[in-house]
């Protein structure tokens, strides 16, 4: 009897065992918020808050110390939580390890800042007088002696970058530049009188070094020199190590395997770079995407295709001697690690500044737009600030350059941090609204696993009506492009319209059994229209690649029509100029100045990195010719010389309207085939 009644006892311990054993695993959402409340995403801020190279402000610069202890961490998170192929992808960078600045002016010290791209001083500083030249243009320079001396300057970066007042510096004869507050620094650096600021600098090696001291310096020292001669000392203290000499960062990678290998996937990344202590740009993003990731292990999720984390470098700075030397370690991957992933990636789901606290953001092409914009209306409790999508996305971020590449991008970020403070020391920990972060790890789950399943779901439509609203046939002809050019664009517009109408109405009835080929035609389709249709303005917005062209044209058009006349129009002339492309820059700032900032811009300069994706445009220097009609000495060689600018335009844009039919007839076919 002993026997029955053990084997009895010991089948009802196993029933009591078998639940807690088989314990289902969390769902995706519940294991969001058990990772939150266990204060994971909360641990992982702090601590990449506590890397910097600088004790007192951080820097997390590419390449640098910082960066590699945290590109170290992310990849032992990322192994932890199980994903597979966990990878540090190595990007040749400018490494600027910042060390410290300063500005010393007798017994007062200022601790300063400075920017992504700037030499340093010798260790002794550089030693000086003191001359205020206002916002560091050429006229500002007037009637002053700066040779050998260091001046101090008014931030304008709403009307034009840093390098340009550092390199008027330089070519003046100054022998470093202090930045600070003006009356046209808008709400740059500008949250507390001791704020500190930090950008890329687009900054050349050739320049002179360039520090930033706080508004209440900067007025302290404007104080001094109304009172008479000031000398300073100027210190920037960083080690540099050129790309040429071996300065590496690295994107780190991991992967979460999927059950159907047909080589494409979904790709999600934020970058781990940052200036100060960043807790929003991007640290935020960084440590939501490393949630998003270890919440999907500990689900169990399986995707059917595989997700791809990337945590880039060198978003912030990545190369001095540069223009674009922005969204480096993105750029990198896309064009010269993987080129082969355009058309492969089923959606790039790239995660921006997020404070959360403000509404949630999505910038993106017109292809997902009206998608993303349903998605976010169903979301719910999930979306609870409200949303906004937009279009086209910047390009300000590193979703510009995959979608250049051909990759279908939106690009999620959300605010609500004070005014003032972007770039500054004062974002920190205390501005995350950890709440609002597991929405939105929430909702981008929702968005990638529908992306992961079923018809991608690419508005093209949407694509067509704008391409068509963009091509006005009376604009070009205006401008001077050929009838069989703008002929051609037409027919092709067209052609695209009525695929995609025709794709609109059938998609609905794609049998299941269509939709893995009807998938991989659309992304063939979406690397057509994005790789060949994204282009840059003169302003590094985004734009079609005939409309800078187109403009600039008109302008010139009435230029030479207000001077090629029996009574010129000398006003109307210069008016016209003064828009061609970046003139304004070059009105603002020295001949020379504004002739090295073209130069970077050249589809043929050695770093111009993801400007060449942007199909940029020939940028005209008409400076000789509006100063020449602005002394009164022009004549017939001046309308000559804009004249034969025009005709180089002209053929320009004829080739651009030409490549931009190509590209839609080509893809008109393959959405003709998709059913």
């Amino acid at each position: 009897m002993k026997r029955p009644l053990l084997l009895v006892l010991a089948l009802c311990l196993l029933l009591l065992l078998i639940p807690s054993a088989a314990q289902a695993a969390p769902s995706y959402d519940q294991a969001v918020d058990q990772l939150f409340a266990q204060g994971y995403p909360q641990a992982a801020e702090s601590y990449l808050l506590s890397l910097g190279t600088n004790p007192a402000l951080g820097f997390r610069w590419a390449g640098t110390s910082a960066e590699l202890a945290a590109s170290a961490y992310l990849a032992k998170e990322l192994k932890a939580a199980g994903l597979k192929n966990v990878r540090f992808e190595p990007v040749p960078i400018d490494v600027f390890e910042f060390k410290s600045a300063s500005v010393q002016v007798g017994s007062r010290s200022m601790i300063a800042s400075t920017f992504g791209g700037v030499r340093p001083t010798p260790s002794k500083g550089l030693t000086g007088e003191v001359v205020y030249v206002g916002s560091g243009t050429a006229a500002e320079y007037a009637g002053l002696d700066v040779e050998g001396k260091l001046v101090l300057v008014d931030s304008a970066l709403d009307y034009f970058w840093l390098n340009l007042p550092g390199s008027e510096a330089t070519f003046q004869g100054a022998k470093g530049v202090i930045m600070t507050k003006g009356p046209l620094s808008t709400d740059w650096y500008t949250y507390k009188p001791d704020a500190l600021g930090s950008n890329d600098g687009e900054y050349d090696m050739s320049f002179v070094p360039m520090v930033y001291v706080s508004w209440q310096d900067g007025d302290w020292l404007k104080q001094q020199l109304l009172a008479g001669r000031v000398t300073a000392t100027m210190k920037l203290d960083e080690k540099v190590k050129l790309a040429d000499e071996g300065g590496v960062a690295f994107n780190v990678v991991g992967e979460i395997p999927g059950t159907v290998n047909d080589g494409t996937f979904v790709l999600f990344a934020s970058h781990q770079d940052c200036h100060f202590r960043d807790s929003t740009d991007d640290t935020g993003a960084v440590v939501n995407e490393l949630t998003i990731a270890k919440a999907m292990m500990t689900s169990g999720y399986k995707p059917k295709h595989t997700v791809v984390f990337m945590f880039t470098t060198a978003e912030e700075f990545g190369y001095t001697n540069a223009w674009y030397d922005w969204s480096s370690g993105a750029w990198h991957a896309i064009t010269q690690a993987h080129p082969d992933w355009a058309g492969r990636i089923r959606m790039f789901l790239n995660m921006e500044g997020m404070a959360a606290g403000g509404r949630l953001s999505m910038g993106t092409s017109p292809d997902l737009a009206p998608w993303l914009e349903t998605e976010a209306s169903d979301a719910g409790g999930v979306v609870p600030r409200g949303y906004r999508v937009s279009t086209p996305a910047s390009t300000w971020q590193d979703g510009w350059t995959f979608t250049a590449a051909g990759v279908p991008t939106a690009v999620f970020s959300s605010g609500g941090t004070p005014a003032g403070t972007y770039h500054t020391q004062y974002h920190t920990f205390d501005m995350i609204v950890w709440p609002d972060m597991a929405n939105i790890a929430k909702f981008l789950f929702h968005i990638q696993n529908r992306v992961d399943d079923g018809l991608l779901p690419y508005a093209l439509k949407s694509r067509a009506d704008e391409v068509a609203a963009a091509v006005i046939p009376g604009d070009l002809f205006a401008a001077g492009a050929g009838a069989a050019a703008v002929g051609r664009l037409q027919n092709a517009v067209n052609a695209f319209r009525n695929a995609a109408n025709g794709y609109e109405a059938r998609k609905a009835f794609i049998p299941a059994n269509s939709v893995p080929s009807a998938n991989a035609t659309l992304l063939k389709v979406e690397k057509l229209i994005n790789g060949n249709l994204t282009a840059l303005s003169a302003w590094d917005w985004t734009i079609y690649p005939h409309e800078q062209v187109r403009d600039d044209l008109l302008y010139l058009n009435q230029a030479i029509s207000a001077l090629d006349q029996s009574q010129p129009k000398p006003a109307v002339a210069l008016d016209a100029l003064s828009n061609v492309a970046l003139t304004s820059y070059g009105l603002l700032f020295s001949h020379d100045v504004y002739v090295h900032d073209l130069t970077r811009r050249d589809p043929d300069y050695y770093r111009v990195t993801w400007g060449a994706q942007g199909h940029l445009i020939n940028y005209l220097d008409v400076v000789p010719q509006y100063r020449a009609i602005e002394a009164g000495t022009w004549g017939a060689d001046t309308i000559a010389q804009l004249k034969a600018m025009r005709l180089l335009d002209v053929g320009d844009l004829n080739s651009r309207l030409v490549e931009m039919a190509d590209a839609l007839d080509a893809a008109a076919v393959r959405v003709n085939s998709v059913r």
